[in-house]
């Protein structure tokens, strides 16, 4: 029985390794594209090519999540605000009832692997409030 056990937790170790190795190379792969990018800086970065080099490093950050098999979710504007896959970190007037409860802004996109949510996206919801008067 302990042979066996011992067995089980060998086979476990050699899972868990396995899974590591996909995130460990994943990690590298990330650590070597931001060396890269530095090497091209050769002065001030404007604006817009500061925004295009982090950008480029996080769909870089996304790609090595998904090598694990969680994928990026981003919900567009005038979705339906979903409170399983949202979470909600803003409110805004929506301009008419049938933008009520939907998704204005998305302030960081979510991740799902498979059916299951890993973060929900968090968006700004817009909300309908007709005048009281």
């Amino acid at each position: 029985m302990t042979r066996l056990h011992d067995e089980v937790e060998r086979l476990r170790r050699g899972e868990m390794e396995k899974a590591l190795d996909l995130v460990r190379h994943s990690l590298i792969r990330l650590y070597d594209q931001i060396l890269r990018q530095a090497e091209h800086v050769t002065g001030p970065l404007g604006v817009e090519e500061l925004r295009a080099l982090l950008t480029a490093l996080a769909d870089e950050a996304a790609d090595t999540v998904a090598r694990t098999g969680v994928e990026r979710y981003a919900p567009r504007p005038g979705e339906a605000y979903d409170m399983a896959l949202h979470r909600p970190v803003g409110r805004v007037a929506a301009e008419g009832s049938e933008a009520d409860r939907t998704v204005a802004r998305v302030v960081a996109a979510g991740f799902v692997q498979g059916e299951r949510v890993v973060r929900k996206a968090d968006v700004v919801v817009s909300r309908w409030e007709p005048d009281a008067s």
